[in-house]
């Protein structure tokens, strides 16, 4: 990959560093396939624009974020280089091409890469967390094993100290996320529902009619007359939500719903768990 000024290198590297907590030579060598002395070029390059933001940790042989980096890319506004880093993703140029990704939760990049660190160095996390059951703020204390987004919201997913179960939790909705020392405990392979892959059979809803049909087929499965997603059994909840895809054609009719899930006997024991 080649970048041309150091600005966009130093975007590229404070990116890394903001969402995973920590950044090493051996981490852009493998992700810009550098030569050794290019990476170091590009970690000096950064800590000379950027001092207050990195920190050496020798044990790990990488610079860690500070706090200073987070409050120094929150507050940083128009182009400069802090704002762009709070940004996941790159945007499109030229306006030939409009992306229509309305964000409504903001992913916090020092939660993002807590926990992040914690699942890469398989420690325990502690979090402040609000769920529509339990509204409430109140303290959880998770082994997070993965990190996903499925739609619009990123989760974690993990051992629930609390609750001795695996869980999802939604991480717009954590706070005051703390790395802790304690090493995680629970193998993640014990985590049925997300070792668990199931084929989600999809098809145009049966209530629409035949040229309805035809129209939903050609637009979602390239004319066949169904699409087989396999998906992870801890995730289908997500993905029958992301698709609006109706679960019981009899109450969901369309034109509200233009897909349906087929295979409900199979997938059913894994929607929307209490």
């Amino acid at each position: 990959m080649v970048l041309g000024s150091r600005q966009e290198r130093e975007i590229c590297v404070g990116r890394i560093l903001l969402w995973e907590g920590r950044v090493s030579r051996a981490r852009l060598i493998a992700e810009f396939e550098l030569s050794p002395i290019r990476a170091s070029e590009w970690l000096r390059d950064f800590r000379e624009s950027f001092p207050t933001w990195v920190a050496w940790d020798p044990k790990l042989k990488a610079y860690v974020a500070t706090h200073a980096a987070y409050v120094a890319a929150e507050r940083a506004a128009g182009n400069q280089p802090g704002a762009v880093m709070l940004a996941p993703y790159l945007s499109g140029e030229g306006g030939r091409q409009l992306s229509t990704d309305w964000i409504f939760t903001r992913t916090s990049p020092q939660n993002f890469s807590r926990i992040n660190l914690a699942i890469a160095d398989r420690v325990r996390v502690k979090f402040s967390y609000c769920s529509m059951s339990n509204p409430e703020p109140h303290e959880r204390t998770v082994e997070p094993h993965c990190l996903v987004k499925t739609g619009r919201r990123w989760h974690v997913r993990g051992y629930c100290v609390e609750k001795h179960d695996f869980r999802d939790f939604v991480l717009g909705r954590m706070s005051k996320v703390k790395l802790l020392t304690d090493p995680s405990i629970a193998d993640p392979s014990g985590d049925q529902a997300w070792s668990t892959f199931v084929g989600v059979r999809i098809v145009a809803h049966p209530k629409l009619s035949e040229a309805q049909q035809l129209v939903v087929r050609n637009e979602y499965f390239n004319g066949t007359a169904a699409r087989v997603e396999k998906c992870r059994a801890a995730l289908l909840s997500y993905l029958v939500q992301e698709i609006r895809a109706a679960t019981d054609v009899n109450v969901q009719p369309p034109p509200d719903y233009q897909l349906a899930i087929e295979n409900m006997d199979e997938c059913r024991p894994w929607l929307f768990p209490g």
